[in-house]
């Protein structure tokens, strides 16, 4: 599993400028950007390395060049919630060790009255999935975690251990801007904010309520959903948040 940099940055760098394409914020292309810090996950002399910066990506040359030649898992450009700020901690993806192993995180969306004073709602949801890793009950732990959340835009998030990747689709609006889309590409599976040209014809959108497996290893995709009430379905993402 891993995408090549030159595959991805690219794409990447136009979906956070909001010129790849249109949505219920981004009506007119450029519109809507993700200037608030970026972060990645990479390949390098056989370990997995986080990089993370408060500049727009596509501003951050010196730090882009650092992904040259490596084989990339995770990309994520922010957009801040209101009442935030730009700073590093707050950027993702958010890194964690559990029982000896690096699990990475990124969120797109918004969810409301989960987190403590200064803290993010996205470390958060993270805190949260923590317990069941270690037990290693990830489905199970996803489907609690996530079913007990009431009050969001959009829980759409990423989450990468030593074996799979685990992708959660989870919107209650904005069905274009956050629905997320697995792509079938010449190395691998790929999971999107949006449908990118570059990766393929073989596209498919996820619907709200999907949660994606894929093993690092052999890249094979396994398909589950959350199982919600349909409080939140009946209102119907590299990634942006």
């Amino acid at each position: 599993m891993g995408a090549p940099e030159s595959l991805l940055i690219d794409p990447f760098l136009r979906m956070a400028r909001g010129e790849n394409a249109l949505n219920e914020h981004n009506t007119e292309l450029g519109e809507w950007d993700h200037a608030h810090g970026w972060g990645a996950v990479y390949e390098e002399d056989g370990q997995l390395r986080v990089l993370r910066s408060t500049a727009a990506c596509w501003e951050d040359d010196r730090k882009l060049k650092r992904l040259r030649d490596r084989r990339v898992f995770l990309l994520h450009a922010r957009r801040m919630s209101p009442q935030k700020k730009v700073e590093l901690s707050q950027t993702h993806p958010f890194e964690q060790e559990v029982a000896g192993a690096s699990w990475f995180f990124c969120h797109n969306g918004t969810v409301r009255g989960i987190a403590p004073p200064r803290e993010s709602d996205s470390r958060e949801v993270f805190r949260r999935l923590l317990p069941h890793i270690a037990d290693g009950r990830i489905l199970e732990g996803t489907r609690t975690v996530y079913g007990g959340l009431d009050d969001f835009t959009g829980a759409n998030t990423f989450l990468l251990g030593p074996e799979a990747l685990w992708a959660v689709c989870l919107y209650s609006e904005n069905r274009k801007y956050y629905t997320l889309t697995l792509a079938q590409t010449g190395v691998g599976p790929i999971v999107s904010s949006e449908s990118l040209e570059e990766l393929g014809s073989e596209t498919t959108r996820l619907p709200n309520g999907t949660i994606l497996r894929i093993d690092r290893r052999t890249g094979r995709v396994e398909r589950a959903t959350l199982n919600r009430d349909d409080k939140t379905q009946h209102h119907a993402a590299l990634s942006l948040s």
